[in-house]
């Protein structure tokens, strides 16, 4: 089986999926109202630095990089998920806050990959350069793609999601329906 065929047609629809979920919840807060869009190329200008993250298995590697830059409006936006006021968001917090949605992405993957696969990893975040983009395809994947999310506010970010199989990879995944909720309490 030659290396391009390792991830199949319905695994690697099924991967995009899984990212287009965890970039709506960890991106964008769940808002429905935020586009996400594949691509087949970035964009330029989508970001000055990238937040990446890697889930490992033992048969698989995944590589999700957010894009991003300390412009105004991200930084506003990143408040705005995280219900705090710009003006009280140092660097620092800017920049926790950014991993944390970059976190919540890939552990949404991680998450539903789970039902899958036994024995995977979640790597810390790590910021990288965006001029490390290009990078991206001396990894040998076999599946890499890159998106655009558009959010409700006006801020467009980008996204990437590079994946290398060792062994052949075939799975099909929906999102699962969410309950609608009336507001009743929930007891744990």
């Amino acid at each position: 089986m030659s290396p391009a065929s390792l991830i199949s047609t319905r695994a690697k629809a099924s991967l995009d999926r899984m990212m287009e979920l965890g970039l709506r919840h960890g991106i964008a807060g769940g808002d429905p109202g935020t586009g996400i869009q594949s691509l087949g190329q970035i964009e330029r200008g989508s970001g000055t630095r990238m937040v990446v993250l890697s889930i490992a298995s033992y048969t698989f590697r995944i590589v999700t990089a957010l894009h991003f830059d300390e412009s105004e409006p991200m930084k506003a936006h990143m408040a705005r998920i995280g219900q705090r006021a710009p003006q009280a968001m140092g660097l620092q917090d800017f920049i926790d806050a950014v991993c944390e949605s970059g976190n919540m992405c890939s552990g949404t993957l991680n998450r539903e990959l789970g039902a899958f696969y036994n024995g995977l990893g979640l790597s810390t975040p790590q910021i990288l350069d965006i001029q490390s983009l290009p990078h991206l395809d001396r990894l040998g994947a076999q599946h890499l793609r890159h998106f655009r999310v558009d959010a409700p506010d006006g801020l467009r970010l980008y996204a990437s999601m590079c994946v290398r199989a060792h062994e052949p990879m075939d799975f099909d995944w929906k999102a699962e329906e969410q309950p609608v909720s009336a507001g009743e309490l929930e007891l744990f």
